[in-house]
């Protein structure tokens, strides 16, 4: 499937995102733990490549006519159901985390964002590598 410039706008803004915080050289929890200014960057920066992700899907629903869907996850459900991305359990990981640090942003967990530092951002990388070759 070939997709407008919406969409690669939109996964450009995810790389953008992706490299600032790799420049951040976040090497441990206490360089997060120690300096709200990068916690916040952070935990922005992921609600962003987040957002975009949800955008993308959202965008794809649309170019192919098909009606919008209640929730994020069923969005992303049913963008998997045309073959776009795999069906991948850490997409829907970060959809939940997106709709955490939205509706519980008075007190988020730094060990939850030092690990999707730390173990998930390949996540983010495999999405935009799939929507980009579908």
């Amino acid at each position: 499937m070939k997709y407008n410039g919406i969409i690669e706008n939109k996964l450009r803004v995810m790389e953008e995102k992706l490299s600032d915080i790799d420049e951040w050289q976040i090497s441990s929890f206490d360089t997060l733990r120690q300096s709200s200014m990068l916690q916040n960057a952070t935990e922005r920066a992921l609600q962003v490549i987040i957002e975009a992700s949800i955008d993308i899907c959202e965008r794809i629903l649309a170019q192919e006519g098909i009606s919008a869907t209640k929730t994020s996850s069923d969005s992303l459900l049913e963008v998997i159901s045309l073959g776009v991305i795999s069906n991948n359990p850490d997409y829907f990981d970060m959809i939940r985390f997106r709709n955490f640090i939205v509706h519980r942003y008075e007190k988020i967990d730094l060990e939850i964002i030092y690990a999707i530092l730390k173990n998930k951002l390949p996540v983010f990388r495999n999405f935009i590598h799939e929507i980009r070759n579908s």
